[in-house]
Formats: structure tokens, C-alpha cells, sequence
């Protein structure tokens, strides 16, 4: 008796070190070292356009981000970037996920003085009703209704002379004084449906 408790205390002591030690994971997570791990499809946002071309040798790509402090809402701009934001598609609806507890919506408005819609990062789902992100290959595309944007988008000025990221639903040439792009994902772990 007193053997078969020495060998079931032993056994306790031991069995630990055979047992495999969990690790906490995610739904659909297998890997700790992506980026995007805790939001399926999350990834940057490359602008190409002829001011993209034309400096083929520059150091940092252009990316779209947003003209305000990190983390912070603002106009969605395109600019060199070397840390750019992280963006995904969720519900048809763009999000840029800044980190767990931020993550703000763009939206698209209505903008004046001849331009043509604008795209904000805000805190609330907002802008003109009925519209919708999607990709199509790497492009991103915005549609409302029948019309979308052919995947082209216009970096501008806007009345205040802050930069802004801005597009048309329809066929139009680019206002003056306005650069078109248009915006990639070369992600490899992007999904197509968010």
C-alpha cells in the first residue's frame, strides 16, 4: 500500500511535465507574429498615382492615413507614411483600426465648393447613407446604389486648405489642382468578405 502511494505521489510530481502547457489563442488565429492578428484581413493601404510614379526611388510608399494626431479622428489623406495605419472592411463599412479600444469608421461626405465627396475618419458611422467598401482584386472600391467610384480617388485641398482624400460616384475629370490615386491592399492575409 505504502509503495502504490509513493508511486501515485511521484506521478503527480511528474505528470505536469509531460502535459502540454495551453496557450491562449483566438478564433482563427494559428500565429502570434501577424500583424493582424486579432482582426482578420487588417492591412495598409498603398496609393499609386502618378506623384507615386514619378518618385519610384523614395524611401516610404504612399499610403492612406489620416491628417490628425494618431488614434485621433481627421480627414483621410494619402502621403508618405513610414509607420501607415491599418485598415480593414467589416460589414461593408472601412474601418481604421488604430488599437483595441479605437477604432474609427471612414465615412463619405457630401463635400462644397466643387469637390466631389470626401472621406473622414469619425467616430461614429456616419456620411451619405447607403454606401458601400469592397475589394475588387487589390483595389478598393466605394459604391452607393448602381454608381461607385471605378476604384479612383482624388487627393485635394479642401476649402479650409487642409489635404483630403476625396471621389466621384460617376465619370468625372479630376477637379483642379487634384492628384488621383488609386488605393491597394497587397496584403496577402486580406480577406475579401469582412
Amino acid at each position: 500500500m505504502a509503495f502504490t502511494a509513493m508511486l501515485l505521489a511521484i506521478a503527480a510530481c511528474l505528470a505536469p511535465l509531460f502535459l502540454v502547457s495551453a496557450m491562449p489563442s483566438f478564433e482563427g488565429v494559428t500565429s502570434w507574429s501577424s500583424m493582424n492578428s486579432l482582426v482578420p484581413g487588417m492591412t495598409h493601404l498603398q496609393g499609386l498615382g502618378p506623384i507615386a510614379s514619378e518618385h519610384e526611388g523614395s524611401l516610404f510608399p504612399f499610403y492612406m492615413s489620416i491628417a490628425a494626431p494618431r488614434g485621433l479622428p481627421g480627414n483621410v489623406t494619402v502621403y508618405r507614411n513610414k509607420s501607415p495605419p491599418l485598415y480593414y472592411i467589416h460589414q461593408n463599412q472601412l474601418w481604421h483600426y488604430h488599437n483595441d479600444s479605437t477604432i474609427l469608421p471612414i465615412n463619405v461626405h457630401n463635400s462644397t465648393a466643387g469637390l466631389p465627396l470626401q472621406l473622414i475618419a469619425e467616430q461614429k458611422p456616419g456620411g451619405v447613407p447607403g454606401g458601400r467598401w469592397r475589394w475588387q482584386g487589390t483595389m478598393l472600391f466605394y459604391e452607393n446604389g448602381p454608381q461607385n467610384n471605378q476604384g479612383l480617388f482624388y487627393s485635394c485641398q479642401d476649402v479650409n486648405g487642409l489635404n483630403g482624400l476625396f471621389l466621384f460616384l460617376q465619370c468625372s475629370p479630376p477637379p483642379a489642382g487634384c492628384t488621383p490615386f488609386t488605393i491597394h491592399s497587397f496584403s496577402s492575409n486580406r480577406l475579401t468578405e469582412g
